[in-house]
């Protein structure tokens, strides 16, 4: 075991910036046996802004740099499993391997009176980055911590797992949650892929827990190292880098490129010349017309994948005028012009929505007919048949989004044909979320992803009117039943079960209280000189799957 390094700590003076975005994993098996024979390399990527903290779950902040730190520092039982598509690693979200449990066979799963057991097999000679061994306790912690502090991260499945008493350890390799209630949508073991299923080292954890701060979120805030990550932070410089280095004992082997550089470089025109140029490997957070304007230069590579799952989110809040009125939300949606975003604010970097369903999800037969289209006719004749020929809209944006207020601007010139008189309103980040939360908007567009593939969480999360989303929807008697009924009928990836998901997509179409307008593309980009880009469920960058080219 080696020496507990120096803490690390994140400066006062880095802990005032933000934005939007995270990562995990390494590409397959190979991987696990590389650690000895893993190359020496070092990139420099250029970042928006500093990390702000270290624990999505005692101090969440959602920021792509936030989201970047955690997951590089920090892993969880699983992952969805990486599948190469036109040069890019996509995450198959029906797939898993073991990252802390067993490689091929994670876990398993048995039917039970009430519910389902899932039991991990948990891998063996494991040490965390502070090195202490790895076992079944550093899972029941992190569960216990994660069900006991504000910013959790596991609400979306708290009608079947809600209390520690539910998991229990078997051996020092082994843990069994017992789940009651569950359906056949699958979720739980999604929900352990994505950030709230990081695992903390529960013997670092405890050695910063004090009288008043149980679970250490005060000391997990600024530090990492109490994680089993594929990097570690080496050193920062307030507001300036963050400089990461591989760990040697991450489970999958130790990542082939051993050093990250992240720069902190505030515009994105700034970051993408960078990487044209060769001054960075990998630039972050790119606006469209930024990564089109290097799309086609040399030593320049961009990740497109077929089916994107970050959106643009238009919510029009169902108890709030003049959108408590369901043919003028429709009208709204035939209004919105989706191919001229898709060509000006996007420059291609987008596709069409189908609504919540996507292919993603592996549900058979799944329609990719957009949702809405651009109908100006239809939408007056629906304004008219509300008796509502003009209507005052406020459509409010986070100002700190460019891409969404381009978007959001265009839909007042365009909506204006219709009958609509849109004012956007833009508000600083902070004022946005708060508006947010306390569901205060008229109506609303927004970046958003659903980091858990699946239709049940996709209507449990997004659509039952809850404010940290939207506010927008409000769920009916109907649509209750026609989820209970969809996740009845059969695991969702069945031919049973797909006729029942359609209805609900076609019941909250129809609402048009709370839609994607459009998936958008990966906003990265790469050097030439790297091979393994990726797409995940949370759309940043998996620097451990990344490797100099021909390598």
């Amino acid at each position: 075991m080696r020496n507990r390094r120096a803490p690390r700590l994140l400066t006062a003076a880095a802990a005032a910036a933000a934005l939007v975005l995270a990562a995990t994993g390494c590409t397959d098996r190979a991987a696990d046996s590389s650690s000895s024979a893993s190359a020496k390399s070092s990139i420099t990527v250029a970042i928006a802004a500093m990390p702000t903290s270290y624990d999505l779950e005692g101090n969440w902040a959602a920021s792509n740099e936030n989201y970047t730190m955690w997951s590089q520092t920090m892993v969880g039982l699983l992952r969805y499993k990486y599948v190469e598509k036109n040069g890019v690693l996509v995450q198959d979200f029906n797939q898993y391997q073991g990252v802390l449990a067993d490689y091929d066979k994670p876990f398993t799963k048995t039917k039970t009176a009430d519910g389902l057991d899932y039991t991990f097999h948990l891998r063996k000679g494991v040490v965390s980055q502070a090195g202490n061994p790895f076992t079944a306790k550093d899972v029941y912690y992190s569960f216990q911590r994660k069900l006991s502090v504000d910013g959790g991260r596991l609400p979306q499945i708290k009608a079947y797992f809600n209390s520690i008493d539910q998991v229990q350890i078997v051996d020092d390799h082994t843990v069994t949650f017992h789940l009651h209630g569950v359906g056949n949508d699958d979720i739980f073991p999604q929900m352990l892929t994505g950030q709230m299923g990081r695992i903390w080292d529960s013997t670092e954890m405890k050695k910063h827990a004090t009288d008043t701060d149980q679970w250490s979120e005060e000391w997990a805030a600024t530090h990492d190292g109490a994680g089993f990550g594929p990097y570690e932070v080496a050193s920062k410089t307030a507001d300036q880098q963050v400089v990461l280095k591989a760990n040697p004992h991450y489970p999958l082997g130790e990542p082939k490129i051993n050093k990250i550089t992240m720069q902190v470089v505030a515009d994105s025109g700034t970051r993408a010349q960078m990487l044209s140029s060769g001054d960075v490997q990998v630039a972050e957070a790119l606006a469209p017309s930024d990564q089109e304007a290097i799309s086609k230069k040399s030593g320049v590579q961009i990740p497109t994948v077929e089916h994107p799952i970050e959106f643009v989110d238009l919510a029009l809040v169902q108890n709030k005028a003049p959108f408590d009125d369901k043919l003028v939300r429709q009208a709204f949606m035939y209004s919105v012009p989706y191919s001229q975003l898709i060509k000006q604010v996007y420059r291609g970097l987008a596709i069409t929505s189908p609504g919540w369903l996507t292919p993603s999800m592996g549900v058979p037969g799944t329609s990719t007919k957009p949702a809405y289209t651009y109908n100006i006719g239809k939408a007056k004749h629906l304004l008219e048949e509300a008796g509502k020929p003009s209507v005052d809209v406020t459509l409010t944006v986070s100002n700190a989004i460019p891409d969404i207020v381009d978007s959001a601007v265009m839909i007042k010139s365009y909506a204006a044909k219709a009958g609509f008189n849109v004012t956007v309103k833009q508000l600083n980040a902070a004022d946005f979320a708060t508006g947010r939360a306390n569901a205060t908007f008229q109506s609303l567009l927004a970046a958003n992803r659903s980091q858990t593939q699946t239709p049940s969480y996709i209507n449990n999360f997004f659509m039952p009117n809850d404010p940290s989303n939207n506010g927008a929807f409000v769920p009916t008697a109907e649509w209750k039943k026609l989820n209970a009924d969809a996740i009845a009928a059969g695991p969702m990836t069945s031919k049973e079960a797909a006729p029942y998901w359609e209805k609900v997509n076609a019941f909250v179409i129809d609402d048009a209280s709370q839609l994607p307008i459009l998936y958008r593309q990966p906003n990265q980009a790469y050097s030439t000189s790297l091979q393994g880009m990726s797409y995940r469920y949370d759309n940043t960058v998996d620097y451990s799957v990344l490797t100099p080219a021909g390598k």
